[in-house]
């Protein structure tokens, strides 16, 4: 019977393709460019996010928490958690033993990127629905458009990805095999003892269905919804309602980018998944190229999250504090440039 490894890049069934960071039929500067990227990738994605968590966890007396702040921050826990995997992989790529992290490291690890994956899709559903009764029905809208009711909804789509991940920390698993000659410690699909490449496909067309394809049906007919009541409203006489409906629609504009940036990152990488499954000698250099857009939308996100108004003053917060910097670092410069 035929079984998946994670070592092998030529018959690659992975979600994520960062275990096959060295292309076998790619020149050394192109290799070596590759983890380059991978590593600036991490280090850019690790430290934004982690200011824009930690600031959010640490508001100031005149920081106003609101709905998108709080869907805001589960994408960017989404997102650190997506950028440690990569960490995870580059490193196991590169030691000759193969996988280091063990049998639990192989479940919970390989599983990060559906779990963080149907996270971010529907938490970007989230707000986009958000958005859509906050500009259409905002009085109606109110009670689930509070803090409490986003924090639930929230906490509902981390239980349910959890839950629809299980599947994959069951079948993963540590095992020893023989490749070219060398004992290598690897992650294998295995089912309940079914390791057929036919079982993986499966899981693998339920997971592109279930957390990329129906969250992004939804989200492109909200902000189609969207689009028709903008077309159709009319603009308020008063000037202060003018300002508030500009407001709002301005913000919905800027989740459609973070929306639109998402699908631009992550459609490449499912069309290379559903593509390989009819042609397993497909270029694994497109594979890599897919992941890293992957891996890039993580890092690109907490600096989409700056185009906010400054009334979310989180992101206000997050440019104020390396504006300071800046100012500081111009202070000591001319100091020292004085004495």
């Amino acid at each position: 019977m035929d079984s998946y490894n994670f070592s092998e890049c030529n018959n690659s069934l992975a979600f994520n393709y960062s275990h096959c960071l060295v292309d076998s039929n790619g020149t050394v500067y192109f290799n070596v460019a590759l983890v380059a990227g991978f590593l600036c990738i991490f280090i850019v994605g690790f430290f934004s996010n982690s200011v824009v968590i930690c600031v959010s966890f640490r508001p100031s007396r005149s920081m106003t928490v609101n709905t998108i702040n709080t869907y805001v921050l589960n994408l960017c826990l989404s997102d650190l958690l997506y950028i440690i995997g990569c960490l995870f992989f580059t490193i196991t790529n590169y030691n000759q033993q193969g996988w280091l992290f063990g049998d639990i490291g192989c479940r919970i690890i390989i599983s990060l990127d559906i779990f963080t994956m149907h996270v971010s899709s529907y938490i970007l559903t989230l707000m986009s629905l958000e958005r859509y009764v906050a500009v259409v029905h905002p009085m109606k809208s109110l009670q689930y458009r509070s803090t409490k009711w986003a924090r639930r909804m929230s906490a509902s789509i981390w239980i349910s990805a959890l839950v629809f991940v299980s599947p994959m920390v069951i079948a993963m698993k540590e095992m020893k095999l023989n490749i070219d000659g060398v004992q290598k410690s690897t992650c294998t699909w295995s089912f309940f003892g079914n390791e057929s490449l036919t079982s993986y496909y499966r899981y693998q067309l339920f997971v592109f269905f279930i957390t990329f394809l129906f969250p992004s049906v939804c989200t492109a007919s909200i902000y189609l919804l969207l689009v028709c009541h903008f077309c159709q409203a009319r603009s308020p006489q008063r000037t202060a309602k003018r300002r508030v409906r500009k407001s709002k629609k301005k913000v919905a504009k800027i989740v459609f980018v973070i929306v639109f940036v998402f699908w631009l990152c992550y459609t490449p990488f499912w069309i290379y998944q559903i593509m390989s499954q009819s042609n397993e000698e497909m270029n694994n250099t497109f594979g890599l190229v897919t992941i890293t857009f992957c891996y890039l939308n993580s890092c690109l996100n907490p600096f989409l999250y700056t185009l906010f108004p400054k009334k979310l003053s989180v992101w206000n917060r997050v440019k104020s504090m390396f504006t300071a910097v800046g100012k500081v670092s111009e202070i000591q410069s001319a100091h020292s440039r004085s004495s």
